[in-house]
């Protein structure tokens, strides 16, 4: 069974000029964005197994079984042999700010500070992709794009059990009964490890794309199904 790795320092530097340029719909004040981008906080937490089965519709991972019902991550999935599951996030204080300023009137600085949480969580996602890609290439692996829960036909409900494959990412980030996670900017995730590249592409689904759980299974012809359905 492979052990939960962590890392409490990860390096995520930030250029504002770079982030201004490329976000033209931020506002152009350098000495908040720096300000603000010291309450950036990145924590990580990452586990690598082999996998189990994958039928199509059920990817099972690594010996404690992590079972995730998904045609989309099936799909996604099915040239590879190993996975990692991830959890990721800045921390809770950027988005406090982010709501203190909110609270007290100050809406400029409370949506820059979200703006910014947004953009360095997605841009921690995307490093440490890239850093884990160096580490796999040096062993004949590929990686595949990320999948989290809540996106196609994996359920939200699914971080569930992600969490309980990462060991709770030791109280770090919460989830509430809602599964949704707290510190807010915070990102689950598996990427599939193949010995073969693979088109870094999602996979997609005909008409209405991916099972949504509904009721109408008679007239659904959607091949990404909860039921076993497919085309």
């Amino acid at each position: 069974m492979g052990a939960v790795h962590h890392l409490r320092q990860y390096r995520l530097p930030f250029e504002a000029e770079a982030f201004i340029a490329a976000h033209k719909d931020c506002p152009d004040d350098a000495a908040l964005l720096q300000e603000l981008w010291t309450l950036v906080q990145p924590r990580i937490w990452w586990r690598e197994e082999p996998v189990q089965s994958n039928n199509g519709m059920q990817l099972v991972l690594g010996k404690q079984n992590l079972q995730i019902d998904s045609c989309y991550v099936c799909k996604g999935l099915q040239q590879c042999s190993r996975a990692v599951v991830m959890a990721l996030t800045i921390g809770a204080a950027l988005p406090a700010e982010a709501q203190r300023c909110a609270q007290q009137g100050q809406l400029y600085r409370s949506s820059v500070a979200d703006y910014l949480g947004s953009h360095a969580v997605e841009l921690l996602a995307e490093s440490f992709c890239q850093y884990l890609q160096q580490q796999l290439l040096a062993r004949g692996l590929y990686p595949t794009l990320r999948y989290s829960p809540g996106y196609g036909d994996w359920a939200l409900e699914g971080q569930t059990a992600v969490f309980a494959f990462l060991d709770g990412c030791q109280g770090e980030i919460r989830l509430s009964e809602n599964y949704l996670m707290e510190p807010v900017k915070s990102i689950t995730a598996i990427v599939g490890l193949s010995h073969q590249w693979q088109q870094p592409v999602y996979p997609a689904g005909e008409r209405n794309g991916f099972c949504n759980g509904g009721h109408n299974c008679a007239a659904c012809v959607t091949w990404a199904c909860r039921k076993g359905r497919k085309q």
